[in-house]
């Protein structure tokens, strides 16, 4: 684990908020010089707790409006880990998750529609080793943190 001081956490709170802000405001709001700023950014970059500078795209605006969470089963484990190699290439996947119970993955799943959603359930059920499949389709997203919340 990467050992956080004061200033470091609200950089990054800052940060979370803007990934735009600049070293200037930076430095303002936390009252360090603009090299020192700079110096702790590139820091927390190199160790890799800032993992990367992105654009969160609003999915509704480009016809990605329906999520869906999808569990996967299989016959074998040894499928299930070829199954790794397959889901990389599904563009709609966002995230995949390994899980307790009766399913071992969990996908979740930004799509257009339900066609395009029943599509990528008919690719994912032809897989090798792939026994069962249950889909939850979510209505609305009540609370949405894109990344963790540092105390």
């Amino acid at each position: 684990m990467y050992k956080l001081d004061k200033i470091d956490k609200e950089l990054l709170r800052l940060l979370q908020a803007n990934g735009r802000a600049t070293i200037s405001s930076l430095s303002e709001a936390v009252s360090l010089s603009m090299p020192a700023v700079s110096e702790r950014v590139k820091r927390l970059e190199a160790s890799g707790v800032i993992q990367k500078f992105t654009t969160i795209l609003n999915p509704s605006l480009v016809d990605k409006q329906l999520m869906a969470l999808v569990q996967i089963g299989f016959r074998l484990q040894r499928n299930a880990d070829d199954f790794l190699h397959y889901i990389s290439s599904e563009r709609d996947v966002k995230e995949c998750f390994r899980i307790t119970g009766n399913y071992e993955y969990t996908l979740k799943v930004q799509t257009s529609n339900t066609d395009t959603l029943a599509a990528l359930l008919s690719r994912l059920k032809a897989q090798p080793g792939v026994s069962k499949t249950h889909s939850i389709i979510v209505l609305s997203t009540v609370l949405n943190r894109p990344s963790v919340t540092i105390s």
